[in-house]
Parts: structure tokens; C-alpha cells; sequence
């Protein structure tokens, strides 16, 4: 039996895009709609918890996809994850800001301040704040690999969104078709002609950072995690597709080597998906589940 069911939005708007839900009803133990923080609306959490044990579960922190100006908490994309409930995790779902109310590094401070949230909160929701997975498909992909390699930075985070105290560090971190290079992103965008029967798609990196990114690649390095790389930087697993028609893969690789660099060959591990495209169904196969659990038990069990 699945642990939640994709559905579409029953009221959509003509020409709106709209990710699918995941109908999460049938699972026992969560806590929906946890504010982290008090900035906007969209600075929530879900928590979802195994229907058995007292715990203390690691974390699965999933960041969702879409472009940094869509997606949200409960959509389609908590599949890659969810079923951590039935191996044992606890299973929390962020939603941040996006591009349209507010520009980098906004997005990220949520995603610290939810982390900190977490830790200030482990026990209520028996969690093991010493062990968590950031996980995120796509632009998740970006604030997964930031909450890796940018821990302690001052400059990228707002500890007066609460919890001050405590570290916004993860112990692992897995990236999924990720965002990560953003000077090559927006030049991969501007270079890309538009799908037959549809309209060339907008430049989301420039919109994530406010300017043409492809005109700083200086400035573009301050945004990019693999330039905050230390030695106790967390494994890290990546996956891509070499087909990749939306999100350039070499910024994958490219990351997987600046880590190997500081930390030694094997901290950060790349796996290739030949020929698949950006969010390819391979991703999504109950054999990849079992690698990306797999990765997890080893680094948080």
C-alpha cells in the first residue's frame, strides 16, 4: 500500500501551472503546518513521523523543486521521500519563500532557520537533531547542497528568525537533478531554445538572484556551495541526468569535484543517469529509493 497518493488540484485557473498533491491523510503520526518563523506564510514545515516508536527518528529534510518560484511543501515531489516513515525517519517537508517575495539568500536563511527549528524542537517531535539528511530534486537540489557546505557562514543566515543557538548543519546530503552552479544555469537557460509548443522558459537563476547571473561568474562563486567546502563537509550523493534539458549537468559533477578536493576523493559521490532527462521517472523507481535510503543508513544509522 502507497504511503500517500498524488492528486491534482481540484480548482485550477485556465493557463495556471499547479503541481500535484500528495494526499497525506492516511498517515498516522505528522504534524502539518509548523511555522519556523513568522515572516510569511510560506515558512512552514510538515513532520511526518513512523507509525510506530517513541524515537529519538533521523531526519529526512526534503526541500522541494521548481524553479525557486514554484512547488510547495506538499506536493508530488515528498514521494521521493516519504517512504522513509516505513524505514524508520522521520520525514520533514520545507516550504521557504520563493523568487516572486523575496531574492537570494532569503530562501536559504528559511531553510537554516527550519533546521534550527528542528533542533530547538527535537523532543516534542522525537526527532535526533544530530542526524539529519538534507535532501531537495531540482532547485531543492541548491538549498540541500547549501545546508552542506555553507554551515556557520554568517553572511547566509538569519539566526533573528529564532532559535539562535542552535547549528543549522546537516550530517548528509543528497541532491537530485539539482541547481547549483547558477552563472551556468542562467547561461544554459539563455541558450536553450523553447520546446516545440511551448514558450522559451524564463531565466529563473536571474530571477532567484535579481540580475543577470551569467554577467557575474565572480560574484555567482559567492552563491555557489562548493565554494564553502571545509574538510568536515558531509557526504554528499548526486544524482543527475546526462540528458538533462533544463539544468546543465556538468554543474553536478563540478560540485561533486570541488568537494572531493577539500575532503578527499569519496565524500561526494556522482552518479550519472545516462540519458535521462531533467526529473526522469529513474529517479523516481523503487530500486533509486533503495540506493538513496541506502546512503542514508549508512551515514545516519
Amino acid at each position: 500500500m502507497d504511503v500517500v497518493k498524488i492528486v491534482m488540484p481540484e480548482q485550477v485557473t485556465p493557463n495556471e501551472f499547479v503541481m500535484p498533491i500528495a494526499d497525506v491523510s492516511g498517515i498516522k503520526r505528522k504534524f502539518l503546518d509548523v511555522a519556523y518563523a513568522d515572516q510569511s506564510e510560506k515558512q512552514k514545515i510538515d513532520i511526518y513521523l513512523p507509525d510506530e516508536g517513541e524515537g529519538p527518528f533521523p531526519v529526512v529534510f526534503f526541500i522541494h523543486g521548481g524553479a525557486f518560484w514554484g512547488g510547495e511543501r506538499r506536493d508530488f515531489q515528498i514521494s521521493y521521500v516519504i517512504d522513509g516513515i516505513r524505514r524508520g525517519y522521520a520525514v520533514v517537508s520545507l516550504e521557504h519563500r520563493l523568487s516572486q517575495e523575496v531574492k537570494f539568500p532569503q530562501p536559504l536563511f528559511d531553510a537554516k532557520a527550519a533546521i534550527r527549528f528542528l533542533r530547538a524542537h527535537a523532543k516534542e517531535y522525537c526527532l535526533d537533531a544530530d542526524r539529519i539528511c538534507s535532501i531537495g530534486a531540482s532547485a531543492g537540489g541548491y538549498f540541500a547542497a547549501m545546508l552542506a557546505t555553507s554551515a556557520g557562514i554568517p553572511a547566509l543566515e538569519d539566526k533573528t528568525m529564532g532559535n539562535a543557538e542552535f547549528d543549522s548543519g546537516v550530517q548528509a546530503c543528497i541532491g537530485l537533478f539539482g541547481v547549483y552552479d547558477l552563472a551556468m544555469q542562467s547561461q544554459f537557460t539563455e541558450d536553450t531554445p523553447a520546446m516545440p509548443g511551448f514558450p522559451k522558459m524564463a531565466n529563473f537563476a536571474d530571477q532567484f538572484m535579481d540580475l543577470s547571473c551569467r554577467d557575474y561568474p565572480g560574484l555567482m562563486r559567492l552563491a555557489w556551495p562548493g565554494a564553502y567546502v571545509r574538510p568536515d563537509c558531509p557526504p554528499m550523493l548526486i544524482q543527475a541526468g546526462t540528458k538533462d534539458e533544463i539544468v546543465p549537468y556538468q554543474n553536478s559533477p563540478d560540485l561533486v569535484n570541488a568537494v572531493n578536493a577539500v575532503c578527499g576523493e569519496g565524500r561526494a559521490i556522482m552518479e550519472p543517469f545516462e540519458g535521462c532527462a531533467h526529473g526522469d521517472i529513474k529517479f523516481a523507481a523503487p530500486e533509486n529509493i533503495d540506493r538513496l535510503f541506502r546512503f542514508m543508513d549508512e551515514h545516519l544509522k
